[in-house]
């Protein structure tokens, strides 16, 4: 009787994990962490990720150290790209693209199976953001005169349902998270729009 594939530590093979993308296993060590129900510091992060696929983040001539080198590029790319929030002196948290993502591959761990990593945004939740930011009046705004569009930070931050006492942070997440659907709803004209928002406010 063949038995069933198991996602416990230490548990997977590294012929298939060295061949994942290291920022979608620097995710899923993440999503490992905070299903534990623990803060997912820096050092929590690595430890994890070491625990996990040792063949890719030990040092070369140590492999029985874990190389925190390996993890800065992509945890800044993984933040640039709205999957993850956070930093290396508090902590880290999945957005919600970031969990979908670890949960991709948590099922080719599974079931051995590797599917186009994808995000599955057409619902009820993400459908409603879409529609409130297209019927908003700075987007409608935008559709009428490109050229000399224009919006404050106030407006800005209502839009994205933050207040002056909202950290940049928290707009950042928004706005990163809002672009995402934008794309994968394939809504060009939002798309561009958030971009030139982010550009004349320099939030980026």
């Amino acid at each position: 009787m063949q038995r069933k594939k198991s996602t416990n530590l230490n548990k997977f093979d590294e012929k298939v994990y060295k061949n994942i993308q290291k920022s979608h296993l620097i995710l899923f060590g993440l999503y490992s962490v905070v299903t534990k129900k623990e803060e997912c510091t820096s050092e929590r992060l690595v430890k994890e990720c070491f625990t996990l696929f040792p063949k890719v983040f030990g040092m070369s001539r140590y492999p029985q150290w874990p190389d925190t080198l390996k993890f800065d590029r992509d945890l800044r790319k993984l933040r640039e790209q709205g999957l993850i929030t956070g930093n290396p002196k508090i902590s880290f948290s999945l957005t919600k693209f970031g969990e979908k993502l670890a949960k991709e591959t948590e099922e080719f761990f599974k079931t051995g199976v590797r599917r186009k990593i994808r995000y599955e945004t057409r619902r009820g939740a993400d459908i409603n953001w879409i529609n409130y930011l297209k019927k908003s009046e700075p987007f409608q705004g935008f559709l009428k005169n490109k050229k000399k569009f224009s919006i404050t930070e106030m407006e800005f931050r209502n839009l994205l349902r933050c207040t002056l006492e909202s950290p940049i942070r928290i707009i950042k997440q928004n706005l990163l998270y809002s672009k995402n659907l934008a794309k994968e709803f394939k809504e060009k004209d939002l798309t561009k729009f958030l971009d030139v928002c982010s550009q004349k406010l320099n939030i980026k």
